[in-house]
Order: C-alpha cells, then structure tokens, then sequence
C-alpha cells in the first residue's frame, strides 16, 4: 500500500495481515483487520479493499455504508461504480441504485445496469408483493404519521421498485398535508432519478406550480448556493470554523426548503450569510430586506422544529 514505509509497525502488520487474507479469500478476517485499519487509516486504497471484503463476506449494507465514504472514487472506474450498483441492489435500495447509475455518463453501461436493476426489482417483486404493498400503502399516506416515523417510512419507501417510488412521490408532492422537508427531499430524490416529465408541486406558499426538474441544476451546483458557500467561508472559514461547519449544514436546509424557487427568494446572498451569523451569535440584524427576511425566518423555523422532533 501506499506511504507504507511511514506507517507505524503496528500498521504496517495490520496491512500485511489483510493482504493475506484476501488472498487466502478469508473475507470475514480480511475484513475485520480492514475495519480496524480503516479507523487509523482512512484512504481510499484502505476502504476500497475494506468494501470488497465485506462485499465478498455478503455484508452488503455495511460495505455500502463504507463506500459512501468515498463515493466519488467508486465513480471513476466502471468496475468500482458496477460494485456500488451491485451493493445497492443487494440491499435492495432500487432508488439509490438507480441514483447511482444515473451519475455514469457512458449511456450503454447506463442502460444496461439499469436494466439489471429492473430484473433485481422484479424478482423483489415476485418474493415481497405484500410487503411493498404496505410500504407503498405508508408511503402514500404519510402525512398520517408523525415526523420520526415519516423520515423512517421514508427511508422503507426507497427500498420500492422506482416507478412505484415515483408514483407516490407525485402524489405527496402536492398533498397538502406533507410537511415541507419531506416535499423539498422528494423534488431532490426525483432530481436525482432524473425524471425528465413535468413535475406538480406544492411550494411553502401552499401554491401549486409545475416543473421540469431535468432542466434545473442541482441545487448544490447551483450559483446561489456556490455564492452562499463562498461568502460563509470568506467570513467565518479563518475566524470560526465550527460556526461555519455549523451554518453551512443549516443554509444548506433552508436552500433546500426553498429549491426549486431559491432565486426568488434569495435576491441577497451575502444579506442571508450575514443574517444566518448574526443569529448564531445572537446579534441584531438590521441589513436583511424585509421579504428575504420573511422567507428566511420561515425556513428557519421549519429547520428548527424539524431537528426537535
């Protein structure tokens, strides 16, 4: 491996053990030493052999969890994306699979591990029809249950077939009665699945509009939220780091409230950064205009009874 030569001697017999291992195919070892590595050396090279360890030891959730770490590096190589494809699948999360396939730019390896994901959700199907009936049937019907429990049917919800998952995205998109997190996380979900047939909403003024998500950027490549990044970093990335890790994570909520009508609502990026901080530090904010400051107390406050339930 890499730098091995700097490496402690307990590290470097950590190494040479799960080198073994793996060649040996003793999976469950090779990944219990991987583990342990892995929490004193975090590299790319550690988790990709940690992933295809536990991979071949059938851990998939947990190999999952771990290649998310890296995520971006699994995407570079078709063998290594196939691998997070085929994780996916083996857990059975059909939405994030499809996400995933979504992100390679080669349209016949696109076509053809979506096609895999299909025949994986048809034999899902075959063996777990009563099961998904009952996710489909909480999923459809989710503003009956509290915050907790949503966020956790939610979660079962992508574990469905993706045209199922989509047909009961559209209609809680525009139910009333979806709290608005759970409408802005559908939009971002749809995003990602790249949905390209118009869209209906309801916004957070409780009016209906209707989009094409596939003609939006993501909200996190988008200008707005790039200017926002940049002036948190300019102001608090020397000064308060803690703050700024804080603030980003909060801005980042609001945005995505607001998305796919940011721009509307946020005329003055660097008025909502200095507005954000002066509220985490508890000082008064006279330089926020009065509709921006409307629309961000709003968001605010749905941020802050969300993370309380």
């Amino acid at each position: 491996m890499t730098q091995e030569n700097q490496l402690s001697p307990k590290l470097r017999s950590m190494i040479d053990r799960a080198h073994t291992e793996m060649k040996q195919e003793n999976w469950h070892d090779a990944a219990e030493t991987l583990t342990e590595l892995y929490d004193s050396l975090s590299t790319f090279e550690v988790n990709y052999r940690l992933v295809t360890s536990l991979f071949m030891d059938e851990q998939y959730q947990l190999a999952s969890s771990y290649a998310d770490d890296f995520l971006l590096n699994y995407l570079e190589e078709e063998s290594d994306f196939r691998m997070v494809v085929a994780l996916a699948i083996q857990n059975q999360s059909f939405v994030y699979a499809q996400q995933l396939a979504m992100l390679w730019d080669n349209l016949d390896t696109q076509k053809k591990v979506s096609q895999e994901i299909r025949d994986a959700e048809a034999k899902a199907v075959e063996t777990m029809a009563t099961t998904f009936q009952t996710i489909s049937r909480q999923f459809y019907h989710l503003s009956d249950y509290s915050i907790i429990e949503q966020r956790d049917r939610y979660e079962s919800a992508r574990h469905l077939p993706v045209s199922q998952f989509v047909i009961g995205a559209k209609y809680l998109l525009v139910d009333p009665y979806a709290t608005p997190i759970i409408r802005a996380t559908l939009l971002e979900d749809l995003q990602k699945l790249r949905v390209s047939e118009s869209i209906q909403y309801r916004w957070l003024d409780d009016e209906l509009y209707t989009i094409k998500l596939s003609e939006l950027p993501l909200l996190t490549n988008s200008k707005i939220f790039e200017d926002i990044a940049d002036f948190l970093d300019e102001k608090l990335g020397n000064e308060d780091p803690i703050a700024m890790d804080m603030l980003a994570q909060q801005v980042r909520f609001e945005l995505t409230l607001l998305y796919p009508r940011v721009e509307e609502v946020v005329t003055d990026p660097e008025g909502w950064v200095e507005a954000s901080i002066d509220r985490y530090y508890e000082h008064k904010n006279i330089t926020e205009t009065v509709m921006q400051k409307k629309w961000h107390e709003k968001v605010r406050s749905l941020t802050e009874n969300f993370f309380e339930n």
